[in-house]
């Protein structure tokens, strides 16, 4: 009877101290989902978990579908962070699937119409980019800090880093930048279109295509693109893994100016590591 006693009051000792999430593995349907989760439980001097993004995304990501295999792994993932569904029009029927399921947990962090407000003229394809837009990015993680709270992955907010400060620099400082660019930029596609416009409302901008699932540049896209091919020169932002037809890189000119970036995936926990790279980059050129 002693033994009963004592195993039955280290079960409730045990059932106090354990989280309500006990699981040690937080799994995201986008790695930019993951990055952001990793920064906000190490800003806050969470350990013991891990990070994996359930998708691997090989060529543009535009055009990416996940396997047979990564959709069976988002829908049995014990614990899965999912994002805007723009970014990923497949997470919808994932997430219905999950919620079938008792023995999942799903944060899902879709943008709402105050995130669409922050960039009012950015469409939704473009800003569910979160990580490229500094405003979004920063509701994005109070959201997720507030889910992790209420699991009790969080005990509390201790981080003394504010992302409203990080995100008035970076913007502050890519607009001061951006002031001194005299001529067009061509956008390989309009993940930054909004961004740019919004710092830079006077500046010629163009996008050779949209952000949306499998979209190829249209009528309207070559319009602006000829357009702005009308000055001497331009500088083409060139983004990794993007796919662009020939012809239209074609009508790259010798006298053109290339930045070469990679905006689908930063790394490390420098909230906007991507636009401060483009910054350093458009300053480079003495413009």
């Amino acid at each position: 009877m002693k033994h009963i006693i004592i195993w039955a009051f280290l079960a409730f000792i045990f059932n106090i101290l354990t989280p309500a999430w006990a699981g040690n593995q937080l799994q995201c349907s986008h790695p930019e989902l993951c990055r952001l989760a990793r920064i906000v439980l190490e800003e806050n001097q969470v350990s013991g978990y891990e990070f994996q993004s359930l998708v691997k995304i090989v060529g543009d990501p535009h055009e990416y579908e996940p396997t047979i295999n990564e959709v069976k792994a988002l829908i049995k993932a014990e614990m899965l962070i999912s994002g805007p569904h723009d970014l990923n029009p497949w997470i919808k029927k994932i997430n219905y699937q999950r919620s079938k399921l008792s023995n999942t947990k799903t944060i899902s962090l879709p943008l709402t119409k105050s995130d669409y407000a922050l960039y009012p003229n950015g469409g939704h394809e473009a800003l569910s980019h979160f990580w490229l837009y500094p405003k979004i990015f920063c509701a994005m993680k109070a959201r997720l800090e507030k889910e992790l709270l209420d699991m009790k992955i969080l005990s509390a907010l201790t981080s003394k880093k504010n992302c409203a400060d990080e995100e008035k620099k970076i913007e502050k400082d890519l607009k001061e930048t951006l002031l001194s660019v005299k001529i067009p930029v061509v956008l390989t596609h309009d993940a930054l279109l909004p961004l740019l416009r919004s710092l830079a409302p006077t500046a010629t901008i163009a996008a050779i295509k949209g952000s949306g699932h499998h979209q190829e540049s249209g009528p309207e896209d070559v319009k602006k693109l000829y357009n702005a091919l009308k000055a001497p020169k331009v500088i083409w932002l060139e983004e990794t893994g993007i796919n662009i037809p020939q012809n239209i890189l074609a009508k790259k000119r010798s006298a053109d100016l290339t930045l070469a970036i990679d905006t689908a995936t930063s790394s490390g926990a420098q909230y906007f590591q991507i636009l401060e790279t483009l910054n350093e980059k458009f300053k480079a050129q003495k413009l």
